[in-house]
């Protein structure tokens, strides 16, 4: 703590004496303009230029499941067909079709029949009105649906359900978009979602758009809200010393200190705010809010261009800059938050700065009946201590993106492999290009002929022909991967789930001990089995499956979450999604005991071939995109698609050859970078230890906090004719300074 006090002073006085050289000069022959003030206003922050008051910091906030009784925290509601006579609901039918409302007991039910197989249908609830502030909501109705041929039944056809949330004037900030799953007879439907901070409206409505229908049935449209319990922050200290407010904040749980800071120039305003736990605790949401009180104009999207500010709501993610440019200042180079949501509120706006929004950061294990168990709180340990950081700022100044990739490159594409029915000669052919020394392409094809690095995940213990590292030959060629810099990792110990005893899965850590290994790739947990795998009961500290200590006892880091992005196009940050909030990785506290491991996502495609093409590539590089792939490139099923058979060897098939081949033009062109997942997320790791505040218009502070330089240290600024131009640097420890062009 007080190392973070002594650097954040030694900042003050850096930016104190470098802006006060760049201004003293010639100012006096300067039009005067309004410069940037703070005033403490009750336990909230004015900030003003000139006498007009541009923006407020607000008190944080915290949210919380309830601790009461279940009937007291979920208010549940129905959602009837006909009210006080009338049909509230929108029905939208093709015809001939017929609407019929029938009574089971106390149930009304709509029935839709159909007597073609042509059918559609939608029917739309009314608006539901959200008069208080709820944290989520669960929506649950019965459904039937009967097909006219069921032997004719297509995966499309299933019924699909749109919940739709509405901010202030019924504008639609977001839309969860969910399927039907169609079982014989009378099946229910439930789901729950959490709610953005701006929700005021709900409905949802469900669509069914196949050739096959013949009868729908609804009833019982229930929703549910739970509601949060709020810990208010109590002001407990505020001091101002001319250009500097520190205010404390506290409730039973945390305590959080903010520095609000206007530089020597008036020019810029730097925000730091640290949160420290006091007791272990859970989180719901947590936020700090800023009100502008001026009309939005631009925002920096995901893929790194700045836009137009048109839709009502824009969510950031833990990878990706932000920046909010407004009639008279701008806001950016935010630090360590989880996420940040902006409401355009037409003259004005709402930024929510998450320190936990751990609804977003999906930690789930496998249940005894297939099914996801999730949680929507973060696990907050007693000492817990974590720093935020952002600048307030003139609109005209310019603005940089500390890049995501590295040595100015673009894209991040980064390939995962899991073992499963992997085999030697198969890793070979698609390692080296084909199993034949003798061949002339062999080590000039594959990922290694093209040193493009991937994670690799094998097998400690081999069974039923499956090879593990207890065959001398498989071992063999995983350490030489490994001596190749390839990430080799454990695809978990046995390849039969049941087997992963923690005593097993120590058995396995001890004998790869030697290959320094820190990443884990879970593997075969779907079906429910309880073991040792960290998704499995291998977090769960009462289990007899736990297994959590042997990882950190080994030095682990990293783990595979389970979790597979569906996907049709590369980018995992899917810049379009503007309400969305992705994650590529995260750490999780409710992750085990201690120190969590870092848990990354990943994508897998139906066709991972016809991705990477060139202009899937292409798009994807202009989109600075990311992408982590999860395939199965050695297992026999990928015959003639990954690998071919010819003459008792096995090559590599000329499509993955050509994909790979491409991949290494477009990283040779420095158009991509290939990294490992290790790689990638030590990287990003590194960047979040990069603090950037403004000093002028043609100057930065860049404070690098990691003990080691990052080489290759990319920023973006956008020139004023619109261009981008991408300085590349070494970032020393300690405070760097770096000229923007103009």
């Amino acid at each position: 703590m007080t190392k973070r006090l002594v650097a954040f002073a030694v900042i003050i006085m850096f930016i104190s004496t470098f802006s006060t050289a760049i201004f003293a000069t010639g100012i006096q022959n300067l039009p005067e303009k309004a410069h940037f003030s703070i005033e403490p206003k009750g336990n909230a922050v004015e900030i003003l230029k000139g006498n007009q008051v541009v923006a407020k910091i607000l008190p944080p906030e915290l949210l919380n499941n309830t601790s009461t009784k279940k009937s007291e925290e979920i208010f549940t509601i129905d959602i009837p067909f006909i009210e006080n006579g009338a049909i509230k609901w929108r029905i939208e039918k093709s015809e001939p079709s017929d609407i019929s409302f029938l009574t089971e007991g106390k149930n009304k039910v709509l029935k839709l029949d159909f007597h073609t197989m042509n059918a559609f249908y939608k029917i739309t609830s009314p608006y539901i009105s959200l008069k208080d502030e709820y944290q989520s909501v669960m929506l649950s109705f019965d459904y039937k649906v009967d097909y006219q041929n069921l032997i004719h039944f297509k995966e499309e056809e299933n019924v699909n359900v749109e919940i739709a949330i509405f901010g202030e004037n019924k504008t639609k900030i977001l839309s969860l978009p969910e399927k039907l799953k169609l079982t014989p007879g009378w099946g229910t439907f439930k789901t729950s979602f959490s709610l953005p901070i701006d929700a005021r409206y709900l409905s949802f409505e469900v669509s069914q758009n196949g050739k096959n229908v013949k009868t729908v049935q609804f009833r019982n449209f229930k929703i549910g809200f739970v509601k949060p319990s709020k810990y208010s922050f109590a002001l407990k200290r505020v001091d101002k010393y001319n250009n500097l407010i520190e205010q404390v904040f506290e409730n039973g749980f945390q305590k959080i200190t903010r520095k609000v800071f206007v530089s020597s120039s008036e020019d810029v305003i730097s925000v730091e705010e640290i949160l420290k736990s006091k007791e272990d605790h859970q989180v719901f949401k947590e936020y700090s809010p800023v009100v502008f009180e001026s009309k939005p104009l631009f925002i920096l999207k995901r893929d790194y261009s700045i836009s137009k500010f048109t839709s009502p709501m824009y969510v950031t993610d833990s990878l990706s800059d932000f920046y909010l440019k407004l009639d008279n200042c701008a806001m950016g180079y935010a630090n360590n938050y989880d996420s940040i949501e902006t409401y355009n509120l037409k003259n004005k706006a709402n930024v929510f700065l998450f320190f936990s929004n751990s609804d977003d950061i999906k930690y789930f294990l496998i249940g005894k009946n297939k099914e996801h168990i999730w949680t929507t709180t973060q696990l907050f340990k007693k000492g817990f201590e974590k720093s935020f950081t952002y600048s307030i700022f003139p609109a005209d100044f310019g603005y940089a993106i500390k890049s995501r990739a590295p040595d100015g490159r673009k894209g991040i594409l980064v390939f995962s492999n899991h073992a499963d029915s992997n085999m030697i000669s198969i890793i070979k052919a698609i390692m080296f290009g084909t199993t034949d020394t003798k061949d002339s392409s062999y080590m000039k094809k594959g990922f290694e002929g093209y040193k493009i690095p991937i994670t690799w995940g094998f097998f400690y213990k081999s069974i039923k022909g499956i090879p593990g590292f207890d065959n001398p030959e498989y071992k063999k060629l995983i350490e030489f991967l490994a001596q190749k810099g390839i990430e080799v990792v454990l695809h978990t110990a046995s390849p039969i789930a049941k087997e992963n005893t923690p005593q097993l899965i120590e058995k396995a850590l001890n004998a790869t001990s030697y290959l320094k290994l820190d990443d884990w790739i879970d593997h075969s947990l779907s079906d429910g089995t309880r073991c040792g795998d960290l998704k499995s009961e291998g977090a769960i500290k009462t289990s007899k499956n736990y297994t959590f200590n042997l990882f950190l006892k080994h030095g682990y880091k990293y783990c595979w979450s389970y979790l597979d992005v569906k996907l049709d196009d590369l980018n995992m940050l899917e810049p379009n999604q503007v309400n969305k909030h992705p994650q590529i990785f995260f750490k999780n506290y409710n992750f085990g005991e201690g120190d969590s491991l870092y848990q990354w996502n990943s994508v897998r495609y139906r066709n991972l071939l016809s991705m990477l093409t060139k202009p899937r590539l292409e798009k994807f590089v202009n989109e600075n995109g990311v992408c982590i792939i999860h395939d199965y490139f050695a297992h026999p099923m990928q015959k003639r698609k990954f690998f071919i058979v010819k003459n008792k060897n096995v090559y590599i098939s000329r499509q993955l050859d050509n994909n790979l081949k491409l991949v290494a033009i477009f990283r040779d062109k420095k158009l991509l970078w290939v990294p490992t997942v290790k790689q990638f997320v030590n990287y990003e790791i590194a960047l979040k230890n990069v603090i950037i505040t403004p000093l002028d218009k043609s100057a930065l502070l860049v404070d690098n906090k990691n003990g080691f330089d990052i080489k290759d240290f990319t920023l973006i600024t956008i020139l004023q004719n619109g261009q981008e131009r991408r300085i590349v640097t070494t970032l020393v420890p300690g405070i760097n300074i770096i000229s923007l062009p103009q």
